[in-house]
């Protein structure tokens, strides 16, 4: 049953003791830290939250699901599993129940009316799904299954698509489109970079508005080449929203009409953190993380995410949560040099935003001194495409003695099948709480 409990601190320190109660990892972790001296829990403010211990992915991977599963809650009828897609390592399985996953989306959309009125509100709720495979609970890389195969129980349609997206053959494209048009969902909820690259495959098959009444972006971070090629190919009007989202948890936050994206402060508790402990203030990213509210199944509390936002500032829309900037993940970001700052995947794509001729782009730094940028141009692009890349690339990364961008015709995606636009050589920001 939902708990009647909102997103606040009060909330977030009763889903602790909660999980004391409930989840012997997390039993084990506080009474390792001596925060339960009398075998009972009790956090009664932000100072006592704060003492709280970290938990990650890690500690939910090795206890799953004995050890992190209140199995008195355990109703399979009301249970959703998911696998994450294996971006950090290896793949997470995580368990929810299904009326808090369908609240928190609730919660969320309604920062975004237009978006939330065509997803809750359509006559049918039909949707449609294009993501990396890993992020599927269905075998949907083969060209050999059926639209039946790929349709889970809840009316989801998996479409097919490639481990390599941008090696998709025709065959597997053209089933999507024969697909979207028979299936005709409400809405489509998918990977920026993959739909890109359907966008940019319609022209050659005379194609002049993708099937779509709205549109979610998530999974990986939405470039400004994306955006583009994406909204270029939708009927005028059709909202378009990107979502902040973890297999964990489902929807976190959704950009509003006016661009700004807002946190769902109701159904989670979100710290941004610097290594001091501190919440990032103005002009600071830090590391969000979450402690979950009335999951009376897995509960989480103080979960590193691992991803990298910055607190934004009021937005005019009027929705309610904290907007934040998402800067993608901390293990994906560039150096400005062996002693220089960190350069976000957000901060690479601002510098690129204004650029109209890329396509899909990587920017690989296997060492400090180093960063090669490898670009796809779309047909029309200009002559001076890749050396406008380039260009902005060596203003960001000053101190990097060699910094290129060179025209390709393909760019491989990660192991996960998701597509990352950065790839760092790990090294971690200064004051960053990673």
């Amino acid at each position: 049953m939902l708990s009647d409990i909102r997103g606040s601190l009060s909330a977030a320190c009763a889903e602790a003791e909660f999980a004391y109660r409930s989840l012997s990892f997390y039993r084990e972790l506080i009474d390792r830290a001596g925060l339960a001296p009398s075998g009972r829990l009790h956090v009664d403010g932000p100072d006592a939250f704060r003492k709280l211990p970290f938990t990650s992915k890690a500690d939910f991977r090795r206890g799953f699901p004995a050890r992190v599963v209140n199995h008195e809650e355990s109703l399979p009828e009301l249970t959703y599993t998911s696998s994450s897609s294996g971006t950090t390592g290896d793949r997470l399985v995580t368990v929810v129940h299904r009326p808090l996953l369908a609240e928190r989306m609730a919660v969320t959309a309604a920062a975004n009316p237009p978006l939330s009125e065509r997803l809750l509100g359509a006559a049918h709720r039909k949707v449609a799904r294009l993501a990396a495979p890993n992020c599927s609970d269905v075998e949907c890389a083969t060209p050999l299954s059926t639209l039946a195969d790929r349709t889970l129980p809840d009316g989801t349609l998996v479409l097919s698509i490639a481990h390599d997206v941008l090696a998709t053959p025709r065959t597997m494209i053209d089933k999507i489109f024969d697909e979207l048009a028979a299936y005709r969902p409400a809405w489509l909820y998918a990977d920026p970079t993959h739909l890109a690259f359907l966008c940019g495959q319609m022209r050659s098959r005379g194609l002049t508005a993708l099937p779509a009444r709205a549109v979610v972006l998530t999974y990986s971070l939405l470039t400004h080449a994306a955006r583009r090629i994406i909204t270029d190919a939708l009927p005028e009007g059709t909202p378009v929203a990107e979502v902040l989202s973890m297999s964990e948890f489902g929807w976190l936050g959704i950009e509003c009409p006016a661009g700004a994206r807002h946190l769902n402060e109701e159904t989670f508790h979100h710290e941004i953190l610097l290594e001091s402990g501190d919440e990032a203030g103005p002009g600071e990213i830090g590391e969000l993380v979450i402690t979950s509210v009335g999951d009376q199944l897995s509960p989480h509390v103080r979960y590193r995410t691992g991803d990298l936002v910055e607190p934004g500032g009021r937005c005019p829309c009027g929705a309610a949560g904290r907007t934040v900037v998402h800067h993608g993940r901390a293990s994906t970001g560039l150096v400005d040099g062996a002693e220089g700052r960190l350069v976000t995947a957000r901060q690479a794509d601002d510098a690129l935003a204004d650029i109209a001729g890329i396509r899909h782009y990587r920017i690989d730094q296997a060492t400090p001194d180093s960063a090669i940028c490898r670009i796809i141009t779309g047909e029309d692009a200009p002559a001076d495409t890749v050396p406008a890349v380039q260009d902005r690339l060596r203003a960001l990364l000053p101190r990097v003695r060699r910094v290129e961008g060179t025209a390709v015709t393909h760019i491989e995606a990660e192991r996960s099948g998701k597509f990352s636009t950065c790839s760092g050589p790990g090294r971690v920001p200064e004051g960053v709480l990673l």
